[in-house]
């Protein structure tokens, strides 16, 4: 045999080949919890609400030659996913169905798919994940129809059987839980810039109502609220509110339908950026008309319902006190 021949295949026998390690890793199971979660914080950490849910669980695809085995998010292209428990890192890679996936192992022994990614996180075999961390980002790749941007989200018991996963999902994760999370997502994502920009442009009101409550946000998407004047627009905002807590202490009066004037003006502008619900979203489309109708009355009550007090739906001096 040649010399070189035979280096060669020495070298091959003696030196694992690349990724070797990570798919020998041992997973290391007794780190979860025995028993599954009983809710799931919804993944994909912008843009989609539990309302938002259209349950595709058991639809038939393929020309119903199979049953749809997970719940589809739809999201815009690049929306950040996150790990929804503690979980354990079983593969990553690309298949043609799956497209971009990462699959984990959960808590009870549950496996996690996710699916159609566009980005995956830099994760290996055998990785620990806590709540909130890095997954990847929601794409259109294997079998996803192009441009129908989602993540496909599969909940499958120790048997490795799919279970619909739409009951137990939750809201789950509060806003600053999710501006938390941007850390690890930023530490992975090379170009910080344009991701932030991304993000920024594409979920305003989140980050412009984490500008508000002063939450810890990354350097990258600090300077991207800057330039897309969301740090102006937060600041007028916070002014325009601490003025409007000033109202009920100048608002001396009763008011109620059929008033009209600056008072009710006022009264309108708190209920607008101090309250929520659909009566204030209603009374918010209305604007403040100065006149005291049914619906600055239905804003009142609900006000009134949400502090424990008589829904009369006028402004009186028990509503008044409850906004001092």
């Amino acid at each position: 045999m040649h010399k070189c021949t035979t280096f060669l295949l020495l070298v091959a026998l003696l030196v694992p080949p690349l990724g070797s390690e990570a798919r020998s890793r041992s997973i290391d199971a007794d780190r979860l919890d025995d028993d599954p979660v009983d809710e799931i914080p919804i993944p994909v950490l912008f843009g989609v609400e539990y309302d938002d849910i259209n349950p595709d669980f058991g639809d038939p695809r393929g020309g119903g030659t199979r049953l749809h085995e997970g719940e589809d998010f739809l999201a815009p292209q690049g929306t950040p996913i996150v790990s929804p428990t503690e979980a354990i890192v079983l593969s990553t890679g690309t298949g043609p169905s799956a497209g971009k996936y990462v699959y984990t192992l959960n808590p009870g022994g549950e496996r996690f798919r996710y699916m159609h990614l566009d980005y995956i996180a830099d994760l290996d075999r055998g990785d620990v994940l806590d709540a909130g961390d890095f997954i990847g980002t929601v794409g259109d790749t294997g079998n996803a129809p192009d441009g129908v941007y989602h993540l496909h989200f599969e909940t499958r018991d120790d048997n490795n059987d799919p279970q619909d996963p739409y009951d137990r999902l939750v809201d789950g994760f509060t806003r600053k839980e999710k501006m938390s999370f941007l850390r690890d997502i930023f530490r992975d994502i090379r170009d910080d810039e344009e991701y932030a920009e991304f993000l920024v442009t594409t979920f305003p009101n989140e980050f412009r109502a984490a500008l508000q409550a002063d939450y810890d946000l990354p350097r990258a998407v600090e300077r991207a609220l800057k330039e897309e004047g969301l740090v102006d627009q937060a600041a007028a905002l916070a002014q325009l509110q601490t003025l409007l807590s000033l109202v009920p202490a100048r608002l001396t009066s009763e008011l109620g339908n059929g008033d009209s004037g600056k008072e009710v003006i006022l009264l309108q502008l708190f209920l607008i950026f101090n309250t929520t619900g659909a009566e204030r979203d209603r009374l918010a489309a209305a604007g403040p008309t100065g006149y005291y109708g049914p619906i600055t009355a239905a804003a009142v009550a609900a006000y009134q319902l949400e502090n424990d007090l008589a829904q009369t739906g006028r402004y009186d001096r028990a509503t008044r006190g409850a906004m001092l």
